[in-house]
């Protein structure tokens, strides 16, 4: 029979408690400003993943984008600061969310499709590592159920509060390493669930070259498109080329909107992907009925996005 717990022996257990969370690693903010020449910036060693999601919980809207970078062991990871907020990337987001609402008719309240910020997700893997993207894009449970009570059986992935998992994700990278925004793209993409993942690079000015008529900076800027099933689509739609240094002789193709070669065109859809377990090998989502969805196309104009990217940084 084990004795009771004197009052020294809770002070001594609170102490080891104490000390045990001191020798955690948490990761840690910087304390002086970080800009984008500092990225990506290490900011946690040797970093438990349940240490990883409390610190994202509590700072993963504080203006910067993290990654967590699995250790060999699969139980730590390597923390670094991979992007933060700006006027370009902030006003991109919003306009890609303005896009993915357009089919929703001017519905507001209840909306058949929910497009959303940074909801966080589970990355793909099974680790627990939590992650949030620029935009999500979701069914309204009127139409797809919480995986709670589907009747699909195993039930169908959720993000971290339960909720019916986006079908398409979208990542912005202005200061983020471009071989970083792939890969996390790609870690989207091996959930079946993510029907979509659109990515939209915006590299840095072109210094003192700029639109000898608008003053705007010439600024490459690269799309990619992700698809289930499908090969990657790619885009070059800045106002210049992403290789020239020459954009009055060898202008850019993306100079108006509506142009089809550089619009990014994504059926609605595989918003409603929704298949029964085992899938189907003909399963086909569709668009239902009492939606009163409009169009049958999600369309991103990369023009528009381009033209707030350069209105954004004059």
């Amino acid at each position: 029979m084990s004795r009771a717990r004197t009052s020294d022996d809770i002070w001594w257990a609170r102490i080891f408690d104490r000390f045990d969370d001191f020798l955690r690693n948490y990761p840690k903010l910087p304390k002086n400003s970080v800009t984008g020449s500092n990225l990506p910036l290490h900011i946690g060693s040797k970093v438990t993943i349940k240490n990883y999601n409390t610190f994202l919980h509590n700072y993963g809207s504080s203006g910067y984008k993290f990654w967590f970078q699995l250790n060999s062991d699969n139980k730590t990871g390597e923390v670094y600061i991979i992007g933060m907020a700006s006027a370009v990337h902030e006003r991109i987001v919003t306009r890609l969310q303005e896009f993915f609402k357009v089919p929703n008719n001017g519905v507001v309240d209840d909306p058949p499709i929910l497009v959303d910020g940074q909801i966080l997700h589970y990355l793909p893997g099974g680790n627990g590592v939590e992650a949030a993207p620029d935009v999500c894009v979701s069914p309204n449970v009127a139409f797809v159920p919480k995986p709670a009570v589907s009747t699909v059986i195993p039930s169908p992935p959720g993000d971290t509060d339960g909720n019916s998992h986006a079908r398409i994700m979208c990542e912005v990278a202005v200061g983020q390493d471009v071989s970083r925004l792939g890969q996390k793209c790609l870690s989207w993409m091996q959930e079946p669930y993510v029907r979509a993942v659109i990515s939209i690079k915006i590299l840095d000015p072109r210094l003192n070259m700029r639109e000898p008529t608008t003053g705007y900076f010439y600024r490459t800027m690269t799309a990619k498109l992700y698809r289930q099933g499908m090969p990657t689509q790619r885009w070059d739609f800045g106002n210049i080329k992403k290789y020239s240094r020459d954009p009055i002789n060898d202008p850019p193709g993306c100079n108006a909107p509506n142009l089809a070669a550089y619009q990014i065109t994504i059926p609605i859809s595989v918003i409603f992907w929704d298949p029964p377990s085992p899938i189907p090998p003909a399963y086909t989502p569709a668009i239902p009925p009492m939606a009163n969805i409009i169009g049958n196309n999600f369309v991103i104009d990369l023009y528009r996005i381009q033209q707030v990217a350069l209105k954004a940084r004059t």
